[in-house]
């Protein structure tokens, strides 16, 4: 069966409407300080401090910073996507709607990975920076090889803190009720980024700051077509669905949903 497309279609322009972004000064300034600082005053005690750690301590920050690969979430999310364009030609309206609402989202947290994945691979080879391993070769964390396109000088952002964010950005769009702790654990993932040996401090700053960026240019972008997101008053993108509309029908419980949101909102949607 032919899955329709005419969702897809009727999305507004991006030429429409104005972008929200509003909060990039002081984001900017904040993440500026603050990889300053780390550049400034940790990134040598720290780079040196991880090549003497425990090797049990080692061995845990390994299978943590595992989470940061891109490609389980980008197979996972593809996967659904496909799911959801099935469900969508298939069974009644309510099953319908959850197939679209279900690649909508999908598209978006594939969108949301490859953008800053590949966005953080270019910059961080044209930057430069030498990793922490250097130090053996008395190459210090001030040490740049701008253009370099060598692993070993690809430190700065880092790439595995940008996709972490990025996971847990889009967590925390979806649930926003959980969003500390979700930015909490955006902290402790990134951060063994640096037990490990691979970065500095600076760096999964830094890349924390650009995967969590790079996820919310992306949610504006789908919120101009209508999917998945609409813009608050304060120019925050929020779900237009709750996420408790994809689970299974012995799984829902009657919680009332979050404000501007409903469990699946069944109505064509045209206009903003």
């Amino acid at each position: 069966m032919t899955v329709p497309y005419r969702w897809f279609s009727q999305r507004r322009k991006v030429k429409d409407r104005s972008w929200p972004c509003n909060h990039w000064r002081g984001f900017l300034v904040g993440t500026l300080g603050m990889v300053l600082v780390a550049f400034a005053i940790l990134d040598y005690p720290v780079g040196v401090m991880s090549k003497q750690l425990d090797p049990l301590l080692h061995q845990y920050g390994s299978l943590l910073t595992d989470f940061g690969k891109s490609d389980w979430i980008l197979i996972v999310s593809f996967l659904a996507i496909v799911v959801g364009l099935g469900a969508a030609g298939t069974g009644d309206r309510r099953t319908r709607a959850k197939g679209v609402f279900l690649a909508q989202a999908s598209s978006f947290v594939f969108a949301a990975i490859a953008f800053s994945g590949i966005a953080v691979a270019l910059i961080k080879n044209m930057i430069g920076r030498a990793r922490p391993n250097m130090l053996y070769h008395e190459i210090g964390p001030f040490a740049f090889s701008p253009m370099q396109f060598d692993a070993d000088f690809a430190s700065f952002p880092s790439g595995h803190s940008t996709t972490i964010a990025a996971i847990f950005t889009c967590a925390a769009f979806f649930m926003p009720r959980h969003r500390v702790m979700f930015f909490s654990l955006a902290v402790i993932f990134a951060m063994c980024r640096t037990i490990v040996g691979a970065h500095y401090p600076s760096d999964v700053i830094a890349g924390l700051a650009f995967g969590a960026w790079c996820t919310y240019l992306v949610a504006i972008f789908f919120s101009r077509y209508r999917l998945v997101f609409r813009i608050d008053d304060g120019g925050w993108p929020v779900p237009r669905n709750s996420i408790r509309a994809l689970k299974p029908a012995f799984m829902q419980h009657r919680h009332p949903p979050a404000s501007g949101q409903t469990d699946l909102d069944l109505r064509a949607q045209k206009g903003h």
